[in-house]
């Protein structure tokens, strides 16, 4: 079973540099997946069937110093399609257009898309994060202070579900976008946190149809292309405390692409997306989703004591 201690507590935990080094990182700059593609159905690197092993890989701390800042730990947030209401965008070729199709049409299962892998890393203390039917939607890790003033890239073990993409549809990829938090301090609250405490990776749906959207700040980027809008969660990022400029992960968030295997689970016949190849699924994690197990509680249900929100 995961173990579990006050996340509070971790603060108190050895600072001392650690350095994970895993071949050359200068080219890694963000949370990602280190396996951010795979085929649909398949199971790879693990003795059980259904999985596929993969990695969360933290390519840099927090600011200042360059994001060199030490990572304490990580909270991981998975789309679910049981208990919540993903949202999710078609591209046929045109863009991203909203569609309120539900997940089911494009992809099972619904649930337990990224599970933590306890066979090892570098974190001591994990939990999962679990839905009302106890399916899997993600973890936290942490525990230590770990230095990547040199780069060091801080590698989490991580398991994909086996995906398959419904037959009846036209999908030929379905894209599963991550809310991640990656901690430098546990003290400050998300609602008040900036890039120097969290950096937030995270999944924003701005585009047509999608309700609420354009999604923002109180103050534009135009190169970033951030417009001024209402936030899209609790933890869309931030680099000031008043939560006016949009922070280093707004809107760029790890993702998992599941491919469909065209001999196995052909296309239907009339698919004309892409010029009949096929369309392109993205599946963001609903707000109340991210804003209810993002943050970090002693149980995996988001019961008993909250350590950090």
């Amino acid at each position: 079973m995961p173990k579990s201690i006050p996340f509070k507590k971790l603060a108190q935990c050895s600072l001392t540099t650690a350095a994970l080094v895993a071949g050359s990182q200068g080219a890694i700059a963000h949370t990602r997946l280190e396996i951010p593609t795979v085929a649909e159905g398949v199971t790879a690197g693990h003795s059980q069937t259904g999985r596929v092993h993969n990695y969360l890989r933290i390519g840099h701390g927090c600011p200042p110093s360059d994001h060199r800042g030490a990572t304490m730990g990580t909270s991981l947030v998975a789309p679910n399609a049981v208990d919540y209401a993903p949202v999710i965008g078609v591209d046929s070729g045109n863009g991203k257009e909203f569609t309120t199709s539900p997940a089911s049409d494009f992809y099972s299962p619904l649930a337990g898309i990224v599970a933590l892998n306890r066979t090892g890393g570098p974190w001591e203390f994990t939990n999962v994060k679990v839905d009302s039917k106890g399916n899997k939607d993600g973890f936290w890790a942490g525990g230590k202070a770990y230095d990547q003033t040199i780069s060091t890239v801080v590698s989490v073990d991580l398991d994909i579900s086996a995906i398959t993409i419904t037959p009846t549809s036209c999908a030929r990829s379905v894209t599963f976008e991550l809310a991640i938090a990656d901690f430098c301090s546990i003290s400050v609250p998300g609602a008040t946190a900036t890039d120097e405490e969290v950096l937030y990776w995270s999944p924003i749906p701005n585009f047509p149809g999608v309700p609420g959207q354009p999604f923002g700040a109180s103050i534009a980027d135009a190169a970033r292309n951030i417009p001024v809008g209402p936030a899209y969660s609790n933890y869309d990022g931030y680099a000031d405390a008043a939560h006016t400029i949009a922070g280093d992960g707004w809107g760029s968030p790890a993702t998992v692409t599941v491919t469909r295997n065209l001999t196995a689970n052909p296309l239907p016949a009339g698919c004309t997306g892409n010029g009949g190849a096929g369309d392109d699924v993205y599946v963001y994690p609903s707000a109340e989703q991210i804003n209810k197990e993002l943050p970090v509680w002693s149980k995996p249900d988001q019961t008993g004591t909250l350590y950090w929100q």
